[in-house]
């Protein structure tokens, strides 16, 4: 049996998937109780109700369980309950204790690019937090880093496509940032691709991956491959990020799911990128290019 956490979200519904195609191992999904249930609709799966924040709830789940996927993030928060300490720390570590105690014998953990002990943002320290927990488990484990992800129904290429399209009267779109910031966006069919083969793999364990697509791209390449893909024309100009720091500050306040966040802009002031050089080998990765990515579920409008 393989327990998926994060299985209704993005990339979870992915691996999911992909693990039911590709495997003929049973597959728990852990929901909360408000969970989007509905987009895992007819699969050959068990829903089981919990949390990650629910020790006991997860003491059941874990029942009958030998290889975890946890997939749970978060990008914006929701103070109190939900913050990245609670989710990417306090959440992951309670997911692997609940695992030692079952007896799980793999752990596959989904962490981000630029996870590390002195990040400047939140975000990636708290990452770093629940790689800690992971790798000190004594479970045989595979840790992942993705950069940005894309894919159809993502939260990054189509927020950007949608405003493009809503301002199609414009002859600017607004970048915030100079521009030329690196990131190295990664096509959520080859994320799945690499969860799925660690599950069912076990040659490779006791590592960590950078995940990310072949090309290294600046956000003002981003930028222009979208509007070149939905056939937009628009003359870029570039926002401090010092000027917008109101702007997502007031973001946060007024809304639960923030279209941008002073965390966000904190992760803007550095590269995203990474050597995939390792997860080619070991997982036979032959990542897509960010172009051909997109045009898989973007089309012109």
């Amino acid at each position: 049996m393989i327990l998926v956490t994060g299985g209704t979200g993005f990339v979870g519904r992915n691996v999911v998937k992909k693990l039911l195609r590709e495997s003929n191992q049973k597959v728990r999904c852990l929901v909360r109780k408000t969970g989007r249930r509905e987009v895992l609709e007819g699969l050959r799966l068990e829903l089981f109700e919990g949390d990650i924040a629910s020790p006991e709830s997860l003491d059941l789940a874990m029942k009958g369980v030998k290889t975890v996927i946890h997939i749970v993030g978060i990008i914006c928060e929701n103070p109190p309950e939900v913050t990245f300490e609670r989710v990417h720390a306090e959440g992951t570590a309670n997911v692997v204790a609940a695992a030692r105690k079952a007896g799980v014998k793999r752990f596959i953990h989904m962490s981000a690019m630029g996870a590390r002990p002195d990040a400047p943002a939140r975000y990636h320290t708290t990452k770093w937090a629940g790689e800690e927990a992971v790798r000190s488990s004594g479970i045989s484990f595979v840790i992942f880093r993705p950069s940005i992800i894309c894919g159809e129904d993502d939260e990054f290429v189509n927020m950007f496509a949608g405003i493009m399209r809503q301002t199609w009267f414009l002859p600017v779109f607004n970048v915030i940032g100079s521009g030329q910031v690196k990131m190295q966006p990664v096509y959520v069919g080859d994320v799945a691709h690499c969860f799925v083969r660690a599950a069912t793999d076990k040659s490779v364990k006791n590592k960590a991956y950078d995940l990310g697509g072949p090309e290294q791209l600046t956000i003002d390449e981003i930028m222009d491959t979208i509007m070149k893909v939905i056939g937009a024309h628009k003359k870029k100009i570039h926002m401090p990020i010092a000027a917008a720091w109101p702007m997502a500050y007031m973001m946060e306040k007024i809304s639960k799911k923030p279209m941008l966040t002073r965390e966000q802009l904190i992760m803007l002031r550095s590269d995203n990128v990474g050597d995939i050089t390792d997860a080619k080998q070991d997982f036979a990765l032959e990542p897509m290019r960010f172009e051909d990515a997109i045009r898989t579920y973007l089309a012109p409008k």
